[in-house]
């Protein structure tokens, strides 16, 4: 684990982050990667932007393999309604670029497909992505969390059964185009390790 503090906020990269981050390099053979990582500083650059704008400033950002957690102060952690905005805030980030990129008529193609896949990507409402965290917000206004949590679990689950089994007909009509099938498997993977986790 690799950790520094930046302005108060404490950075940790962890070595298994590092590993798929060197990975996702090496295997990339369209040459995009460094779009997908722009498109990534986009996204959280969003959710930052917006806390910063609400006065919560993070604590401490964690590089995992299964993405970015940015971990507020917990003294300013209540308000539902804020926190589904800055859950929704880097989706919108990503939205927003690929407008000034059309906009502007700067259309690289891959950057705007990279802008445009993690914002579908991440308001998907399945736990805990960010789509997920902002249901589980709006939901908490109205009934307590553990009720919450479990009607956003069960939203999770009609949405990833019938991806990960349109993954699996893909994969067996496409001859091995594996793309939706790794997602799917992402997807279940963040559902088992990362659940309950509304950071």
């Amino acid at each position: 684990m690799i950790s520094f503090t930046i302005h108060n906020c404490r950075i940790s990269i962890g070595f298994l982050f590092l590993a798929v981050f060197t990975a996702f390099l090496l295997c990339d053979a369209s040459n995009t990667a460094v779009f997908w990582i722009f498109a990534a500083a986009v996204h959280e650059a969003g959710h930052i932007l917006v806390m910063h704008a609400f006065g919560a400033a993070p604590v401490e950002m964690k590089f995992t393999p299964f993405g970015i957690d940015i971990v507020k102060p917990p003294l300013l952690s209540s308000g539902y309604g804020r926190d589904a905005l800055i859950s929704l805030a880097g989706p919108w980030a990503n939205l927003a670029c690929v407008m000034l990129l059309y906009i502007f008529r700067k259309s690289h193609v891959a950057f705007l497909f990279a802008n445009l896949v993690l914002a579908a990507f991440n308001l998907l409402p399945i736990e805990p992505l960010d789509g997920g965290q902002a249901l589980y917000s709006l939901l908490c206004a109205k009934y307590c969390s553990d009720q919450a949590l479990k009607i956003v679990s069960v939203v999770s689950f009609i949405v990833v059964t019938p991806l990960a089994i349109v993954s699996f007909l893909v994969l067996f009509h496409s001859y091995g185009n594996y793309s939706l099938l790794a997602v799917s498997i992402y997807l279940i993977f963040l559902l088992v390790f990362k659940k309950g986790r509304y950071e």
